[in-house]
Protein backbone atom coordinates (compact mmCIF):
# COMPACT_ATOMS: atom_id res chain seq x y z
CA UNK A 1 0.00 0.00 0.00
CA UNK A 2 1.37 3.35 -1.28
CA UNK A 3 0.39 6.23 0.42
CA UNK A 4 1.26 8.69 -2.14
CA UNK A 5 0.06 6.60 -5.17
CA UNK A 6 -3.38 7.89 -7.35
CA UNK A 7 -3.31 4.09 -8.11
CA UNK A 8 -3.22 0.74 -6.60
CA UNK A 9 -2.71 -2.18 -7.49
CA UNK A 10 -5.57 -4.99 -6.07
CA UNK A 11 -3.61 -6.46 -3.10
CA UNK A 12 -3.52 -2.40 -2.27
CA UNK A 13 -7.16 -2.64 -2.86
CA UNK A 14 -7.45 -5.66 -0.44
CA UNK A 15 -5.37 -3.92 2.28
CA UNK A 16 -7.81 -0.86 1.83
CA UNK A 17 -10.87 -3.55 2.07
CA UNK A 18 -9.36 -5.26 5.19
CA UNK A 19 -8.87 -1.82 7.22
CA UNK A 20 -12.23 -0.68 6.29
CA UNK A 21 -13.64 -4.36 6.97
CA UNK A 22 -11.99 -4.24 10.47
CA UNK A 23 -13.59 -0.90 11.27
CA UNK A 24 -17.02 -1.88 10.58
CA UNK A 25 -16.57 -5.53 12.11
CA UNK A 26 -15.21 -4.02 15.31
CA UNK A 27 -18.31 -1.50 15.46
CA UNK A 28 -20.42 -4.50 14.76
CA UNK A 29 -19.02 -6.17 18.15
CA UNK A 30 -19.88 -3.02 20.31
CA UNK A 31 -23.27 -2.82 19.23
CA UNK A 32 -24.09 -6.94 19.58
CA UNK A 33 -21.96 -6.73 22.29
CA UNK A 34 -24.96 -5.60 24.58
CA UNK A 35 -26.81 -8.64 23.84
CA UNK A 36 -24.68 -10.53 26.06
CA UNK A 37 -26.02 -9.07 29.34
CA UNK A 38 -27.33 -12.16 29.78
CA UNK A 39 -24.15 -13.75 30.81
CA UNK A 40 -22.68 -13.06 34.62
CA UNK A 41 -19.11 -12.64 35.17
CA UNK A 42 -17.74 -12.85 38.25
CA UNK A 43 -15.63 -9.84 39.76
CA UNK A 44 -12.19 -9.73 38.57
CA UNK A 45 -9.65 -11.34 41.44
CA UNK A 46 -6.15 -9.78 40.36
CA UNK A 47 -3.21 -9.68 37.54
CA UNK A 48 -3.69 -13.56 36.71
CA UNK A 49 -7.37 -13.59 36.00
CA UNK A 50 -9.15 -13.62 33.29
CA UNK A 51 -12.34 -11.28 33.82
CA UNK A 52 -14.07 -12.59 30.67
CA UNK A 53 -14.90 -15.96 31.63
CA UNK A 54 -18.23 -17.64 32.83
CA UNK A 55 -17.97 -18.98 36.28
CA UNK A 56 -19.38 -21.99 35.45
CA UNK A 57 -18.37 -23.47 31.90
CA UNK A 58 -20.14 -26.17 30.29
CA UNK A 59 -18.23 -29.27 28.72
CA UNK A 60 -20.20 -29.37 25.48
CA UNK A 61 -19.22 -25.39 24.84
CA UNK A 62 -15.64 -25.93 25.40
CA UNK A 63 -15.46 -28.78 23.30
CA UNK A 64 -17.11 -27.15 20.10
CA UNK A 65 -15.02 -23.56 20.75
CA UNK A 66 -12.38 -25.92 20.59
CA UNK A 67 -12.71 -27.74 17.67
CA UNK A 68 -13.56 -24.34 15.76
CA UNK A 69 -10.22 -22.90 16.98
CA UNK A 70 -7.99 -25.67 15.69
CA UNK A 71 -10.41 -26.20 12.14
CA UNK A 72 -9.09 -22.26 11.80
CA UNK A 73 -5.66 -22.94 12.82
CA UNK A 74 -5.06 -25.85 10.83
CA UNK A 75 -7.16 -24.25 7.51
CA UNK A 76 -4.96 -21.16 7.97
CA UNK A 77 -1.83 -23.36 8.08
CA UNK A 78 -2.58 -25.14 5.42
CA UNK A 79 -3.04 -22.38 3.13
CA UNK A 80 0.20 -21.19 4.34
CA UNK A 81 2.11 -23.83 3.19
CA UNK A 82 -0.24 -23.82 -0.17
CA UNK A 83 0.76 -20.41 -0.28
CA UNK A 84 4.37 -20.70 -0.17
CA UNK A 85 4.02 -23.67 -3.25
CA UNK A 86 2.80 -21.31 -5.26
CA UNK A 87 4.93 -18.58 -4.25
CA UNK A 88 7.75 -21.08 -5.65
CA UNK A 89 6.56 -20.99 -8.66
CA UNK A 90 6.30 -17.43 -9.04
CA UNK A 91 10.33 -17.32 -8.89
CA UNK A 92 9.35 -15.93 -4.79
CA UNK A 93 8.87 -12.70 -6.35
CA UNK A 94 5.96 -10.62 -4.31
CA UNK A 95 3.32 -9.88 -7.11
CA UNK A 96 0.25 -6.61 -7.58
CA UNK A 97 -2.01 -8.85 -7.96
CA UNK A 98 -3.97 -11.54 -6.15
CA UNK A 99 -3.30 -14.99 -6.14
CA UNK A 100 -5.13 -18.30 -5.00
CA UNK A 101 -3.91 -18.05 -1.47
CA UNK A 102 -5.17 -14.46 -1.15
CA UNK A 103 -8.44 -15.24 -1.60
CA UNK A 104 -8.68 -18.52 0.13
CA UNK A 105 -7.39 -17.40 3.27
CA UNK A 106 -9.49 -14.29 2.85
CA UNK A 107 -13.04 -15.91 2.35
CA UNK A 108 -11.50 -18.75 5.53
CA UNK A 109 -10.38 -15.72 7.66
CA UNK A 110 -13.98 -14.10 7.52
CA UNK A 111 -16.06 -16.96 7.64
CA UNK A 112 -14.44 -18.15 11.02
CA UNK A 113 -14.63 -14.26 12.13
CA UNK A 114 -18.23 -14.63 11.72
CA UNK A 115 -18.14 -18.02 13.41
CA UNK A 116 -16.77 -16.62 16.67
CA UNK A 117 -19.10 -13.55 16.71
CA UNK A 118 -22.23 -16.64 16.73
CA UNK A 119 -20.16 -18.30 19.20
CA UNK A 120 -19.73 -15.71 21.34
CA UNK A 121 -23.40 -14.80 21.50
CA UNK A 122 -24.68 -18.85 22.04
CA UNK A 123 -21.70 -19.64 24.27
CA UNK A 124 -19.45 -16.68 25.45
CA UNK A 125 -16.35 -18.26 26.35
CA UNK A 126 -13.13 -18.07 25.04
CA UNK A 127 -10.02 -20.20 25.19
CA UNK A 128 -9.40 -18.69 27.97
CA UNK A 129 -11.09 -20.78 30.24
CA UNK A 130 -8.94 -23.70 29.65
CA UNK A 131 -5.46 -22.16 29.49
CA UNK A 132 -3.55 -19.42 31.68
CA UNK A 133 -3.83 -15.34 30.10
CA UNK A 134 -0.30 -15.42 29.84
CA UNK A 135 -0.11 -17.60 26.63
CA UNK A 136 -2.64 -15.06 24.64
CA UNK A 137 0.16 -12.39 26.10
CA UNK A 138 2.95 -14.12 25.03
CA UNK A 139 1.82 -15.11 21.50
CA UNK A 140 1.90 -11.58 21.34
CA UNK A 141 5.49 -10.86 22.44
CA UNK A 142 6.66 -13.88 20.11
CA UNK A 143 5.42 -12.15 17.39
CA UNK A 144 6.95 -8.95 18.02
CA UNK A 145 10.07 -10.21 18.95
CA UNK A 146 10.24 -12.70 15.86
CA UNK A 147 9.90 -9.00 13.66
CA UNK A 148 13.21 -7.43 15.25
CA UNK A 149 14.92 -10.82 13.73
CA UNK A 150 13.13 -10.24 10.44
CA UNK A 151 13.82 -6.50 10.22
CA UNK A 152 17.34 -7.02 11.57
CA UNK A 153 18.89 -6.25 8.09
CA UNK A 154 16.49 -3.31 6.66
CA UNK A 155 16.09 -1.16 9.64
CA UNK A 156 18.31 -2.36 12.31
CA UNK A 157 17.68 -3.58 15.43
CA UNK A 158 17.97 -0.92 17.66
CA UNK A 159 18.45 2.97 16.51
CA UNK A 160 19.45 1.68 13.03
CA UNK A 161 21.98 -0.45 13.95
CA UNK A 162 22.49 -3.79 12.36
CA UNK A 163 23.44 -7.31 14.83
CA UNK A 164 25.78 -9.62 13.48
CA UNK A 165 25.87 -12.92 14.91
CA UNK A 166 23.82 -14.57 15.72
CA UNK A 167 21.28 -12.64 13.31
CA UNK A 168 23.09 -14.07 10.51
CA UNK A 169 21.51 -14.58 6.94
CA UNK A 170 20.95 -18.31 7.59
CA UNK A 171 18.84 -17.60 11.06
CA UNK A 172 16.87 -14.46 9.07
CA UNK A 173 15.97 -17.39 6.67
CA UNK A 174 14.45 -19.49 8.76
CA UNK A 175 12.19 -17.30 10.55
CA UNK A 176 11.21 -15.72 7.47
CA UNK A 177 9.99 -19.29 5.73
CA UNK A 178 8.77 -20.22 9.28
CA UNK A 179 7.48 -16.38 10.54
CA UNK A 180 3.83 -16.66 8.82
CA UNK A 181 3.61 -20.22 10.60
CA UNK A 182 4.59 -18.61 14.38
CA UNK A 183 2.47 -15.34 13.46
CA UNK A 184 -0.38 -17.44 12.47
CA UNK A 185 -0.43 -19.13 15.64
CA UNK A 186 -0.48 -16.01 17.60
CA UNK A 187 -3.12 -14.31 16.17
CA UNK A 188 -5.40 -17.32 15.70
CA UNK A 189 -5.35 -18.27 19.36
CA UNK A 190 -5.49 -14.79 20.50
CA UNK A 191 -8.25 -14.60 18.46
CA UNK A 192 -10.43 -17.37 20.00
CA UNK A 193 -8.58 -16.73 23.35
CA UNK A 194 -11.27 -13.56 24.08
CA UNK A 195 -15.09 -13.81 23.32
CA UNK A 196 -16.25 -11.18 21.48
CA UNK A 197 -17.70 -8.61 24.02
CA UNK A 198 -17.76 -4.99 23.52
CA UNK A 199 -15.49 -4.14 26.62
CA UNK A 200 -13.10 -1.22 25.18
CA UNK A 201 -9.55 -3.58 25.82
CA UNK A 202 -11.59 -6.15 24.00
CA UNK A 203 -12.61 -3.84 21.18
CA UNK A 204 -9.25 -2.68 20.14
CA UNK A 205 -7.54 -5.58 20.39
CA UNK A 206 -10.19 -7.60 17.87
CA UNK A 207 -9.35 -4.19 15.92
CA UNK A 208 -5.93 -4.93 15.88
CA UNK A 209 -6.54 -8.71 15.27
CA UNK A 210 -8.35 -7.81 12.17
CA UNK A 211 -5.74 -5.64 11.02
CA UNK A 212 -2.85 -8.38 11.50
CA UNK A 213 -5.67 -11.20 9.44
CA UNK A 214 -5.19 -8.22 6.67
CA UNK A 215 -1.77 -8.42 6.75
CA UNK A 216 -2.14 -12.38 6.52
CA UNK A 217 -4.42 -12.24 3.52
CA UNK A 218 -1.90 -9.98 1.23
CA UNK A 219 0.53 -12.36 1.98
CA UNK A 220 3.10 -12.72 -0.68
CA UNK A 221 2.51 -9.90 -2.41
CA UNK A 222 4.00 -6.35 -2.57
CA UNK A 223 1.36 -4.58 -0.15
CA UNK A 224 2.48 -7.10 2.65
CA UNK A 225 6.06 -5.57 2.45
CA UNK A 226 4.77 -2.01 2.47
CA UNK A 227 7.34 -0.50 5.17
CA UNK A 228 4.67 2.01 6.75
CA UNK A 229 1.80 -0.70 6.77
CA UNK A 230 4.12 -2.95 8.64
CA UNK A 231 5.40 -0.13 11.42
CA UNK A 232 1.68 0.80 12.15
CA UNK A 233 0.79 -3.17 12.39
CA UNK A 234 3.69 -3.18 15.37
CA UNK A 235 3.22 0.56 16.41
CA UNK A 236 0.01 -0.35 16.99
CA UNK A 237 0.27 -2.34 20.05
CA UNK A 238 1.37 0.86 22.20
CA UNK A 239 -2.05 2.15 21.57
CA UNK A 240 -3.91 -1.41 22.36
CA UNK A 241 -1.72 -1.69 25.47
CA UNK A 242 -2.82 1.69 26.92
CA UNK A 243 -6.26 1.08 26.36
CA UNK A 244 -5.43 -2.19 28.55
CA UNK A 245 -3.66 -0.40 31.33
CA UNK A 246 -6.23 2.62 31.36
CA UNK A 247 -9.33 0.26 31.48
CA UNK A 248 -8.06 -2.23 33.78
CA UNK A 249 -7.47 0.63 36.38
CA UNK A 250 -10.49 2.59 35.93
CA UNK A 251 -12.64 -0.81 35.48
CA UNK A 252 -10.90 -3.01 38.24
CA UNK A 253 -8.82 -0.88 40.54
CA UNK A 254 -5.62 -2.30 39.37
CA UNK A 255 -1.94 -0.31 39.36
CA UNK A 256 -2.05 3.04 37.65
CA UNK A 257 0.63 0.87 34.56
CA UNK A 258 -0.26 2.95 30.98
CA UNK A 259 2.33 5.39 31.88
CA UNK A 260 5.23 2.56 31.80
CA UNK A 261 3.35 0.90 28.66
CA UNK A 262 3.12 3.56 26.39
CA UNK A 263 6.39 4.46 27.49
CA UNK A 264 8.07 1.23 26.67
CA UNK A 265 6.38 0.64 23.50
CA UNK A 266 6.80 4.52 22.23
CA UNK A 267 10.61 3.68 23.03
CA UNK A 268 10.41 0.63 20.33
CA UNK A 269 8.78 3.16 17.97
CA UNK A 270 11.30 5.34 18.49
CA UNK A 271 13.83 3.17 18.66
CA UNK A 272 13.23 0.70 15.85
CA UNK A 273 10.61 0.80 13.83
CA UNK A 274 10.23 4.56 12.67
CA UNK A 275 14.13 3.60 10.98
CA UNK A 276 11.90 1.39 9.04
CA UNK A 277 10.21 3.86 6.91
CA UNK A 278 13.01 6.02 5.35
CA UNK A 279 12.32 9.23 7.36
CA UNK A 280 14.90 11.62 7.00
CA UNK A 281 17.25 11.64 10.34
CA UNK A 282 16.37 15.17 11.34
CA UNK A 283 12.90 13.84 11.23
CA UNK A 284 13.96 10.77 13.57
CA UNK A 285 15.50 13.68 16.20
CA UNK A 286 12.91 15.71 16.41
CA UNK A 287 10.17 12.34 17.19
CA UNK A 288 13.11 10.91 19.83
CA UNK A 289 12.93 14.47 21.25
CA UNK A 290 9.13 14.73 21.64
CA UNK A 291 9.24 11.14 23.13
CA UNK A 292 11.87 12.43 25.63
CA UNK A 293 9.53 15.16 26.80
CA UNK A 294 6.83 13.11 26.96
CA UNK A 295 8.82 11.22 29.46
CA UNK A 296 9.75 14.22 31.48
CA UNK A 297 6.08 15.14 31.18
CA UNK A 298 4.98 12.08 33.24
CA UNK A 299 7.33 12.49 36.49
CA UNK A 300 6.78 16.21 36.60
CA UNK A 301 4.18 17.29 39.65
CA UNK A 302 0.90 18.15 38.42
CA UNK A 303 -0.74 20.41 37.15
CA UNK A 304 2.01 20.78 35.03
CA UNK A 305 2.69 17.37 34.54
CA UNK A 306 1.28 13.56 35.38
CA UNK A 307 2.81 13.46 38.82
CA UNK A 308 3.64 9.65 38.38
CA UNK A 309 6.14 8.52 41.45
CA UNK A 310 10.07 9.58 40.76
CA UNK A 311 10.74 5.93 41.48
CA UNK A 312 9.51 4.61 38.63
CA UNK A 313 11.39 6.50 36.35
CA UNK A 314 14.73 5.84 38.58
CA UNK A 315 13.12 1.38 38.21
CA UNK A 316 13.40 2.19 34.30
CA UNK A 317 10.32 1.14 34.05
CA UNK A 318 10.21 2.50 29.77
CA UNK A 319 13.13 -0.37 29.21
CA UNK A 320 10.88 -3.24 30.53
CA UNK A 321 9.43 -3.74 27.71
CA UNK A 322 11.84 -3.19 24.92
CA UNK A 323 14.40 -5.29 27.03
CA UNK A 324 11.99 -7.98 27.25
CA UNK A 325 11.70 -7.65 23.25
CA UNK A 326 15.18 -7.09 22.21
CA UNK A 327 16.41 -10.26 24.59
CA UNK A 328 13.85 -12.40 23.57
CA UNK A 329 14.69 -11.46 19.33
CA UNK A 330 18.06 -12.75 20.68
CA UNK A 331 17.83 -15.60 22.08
CA UNK A 332 15.18 -16.90 19.61
CA UNK A 333 18.39 -16.24 16.81
CA UNK A 334 20.86 -17.89 19.24
CA UNK A 335 18.34 -21.13 19.65
CA UNK A 336 18.19 -21.29 15.96
CA UNK A 337 21.98 -20.56 15.16
CA UNK A 338 23.01 -23.07 17.41
CA UNK A 339 21.05 -25.53 15.99
CA UNK A 340 22.21 -24.85 12.95
CA UNK A 341 25.96 -24.59 13.88
CA UNK A 342 25.53 -28.02 15.21
CA UNK A 343 24.25 -29.28 12.06
CA UNK A 344 26.64 -27.73 10.11
CA UNK A 345 29.29 -29.09 11.78
CA UNK A 346 27.81 -32.94 11.95
CA UNK A 347 27.98 -32.41 8.22
CA UNK A 348 31.12 -32.02 8.27
CA UNK A 349 32.22 -34.51 10.55
CA UNK A 350 30.35 -37.09 8.28
CA UNK A 351 31.94 -36.07 5.02
CA UNK A 352 35.30 -36.46 6.30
Amino acid sequence: MNFTRTNYDKSDMVLFGGIVFSAIFTLVIWISGFALDRFILEPDQGPAWYYWQLPNPVLINQLILWVLYLAHQLTVWGLIYYGYQQYKTTGKKPTTNLTTYNILIIIANVFFIFLHLIETQLFYDGLAQDVPIWTSQGSVIIMLAVMLILENKRRGYVFGKQVGKPITKEVVEFFRFGHMYIFAWALVYTFWFHPMDNDPQLLTGFFYMFLLFTQLSVAFTKSHLNRKWTALLEGFVAFHAVVVAINNTLSFGSSDMWPMFLSGFLFMVVATYIYGIRLKKRTILTISFVYIIFLIWIYIPVPLGYGRDITYLFRLEALWIPIILYLLGLLFATIIFTIQKVKKGRKIESVS
